[in-house]
């Protein structure tokens, strides 16, 4: 009877039943590659101004407001396209520094000092 006891509890705490089998989910399916899209229309490359046309526009403008100038001290482009070009009278002092749109040529600022002397 101890062994019909022990056989009783050993079979009510074990469960026999059909086996279970895990299937993983499957793999994601790989996205669609996109769409090829049209190559963007070329826009026309724009022309930056040279230095030698920078300085003729600064020159220019100097002059036309009655600085006489004939020497250029500095002229550089920097990265936004626009040309820093300061030129200067050899005789006159006179002074000028004037900021050049490197695309369209026109002049954004300028600083005119016409320091009185005639020059000549």
């Amino acid at each position: 009877m101890r062994y019909a006891i022990a056989a009783l509890l050993a079979a009510a705490g074990c469960y026999v039943g059909p086996p279970r089998y895990y299937q993983p989910p499957p793999p994601p399916r790989p996205a669609p590659p996109p769409a090829a899209a049209p190559p963007p229309a070329a826009a026309p490359a724009q022309r930056v101004l040279s230095e030698q046309e920078a300085i003729a526009v600064a020159m220019g403008h100097a002059r036309a407001n009655g600085l006489k100038v004939n020497r250029v001290k500095h002229a550089h482009l920097d990265g936004a396209g626009r040309w820093h070009v300061e030129v200067r009278g050899e005789q006159s002092h006179d002074t000028a520094k004037v900021l050049i749109d490197g695309f369209t040529g026109q002049v954004l600022k300028a600083s005119l000092k016409d320091d009185g002397r005639d020059g000549d």
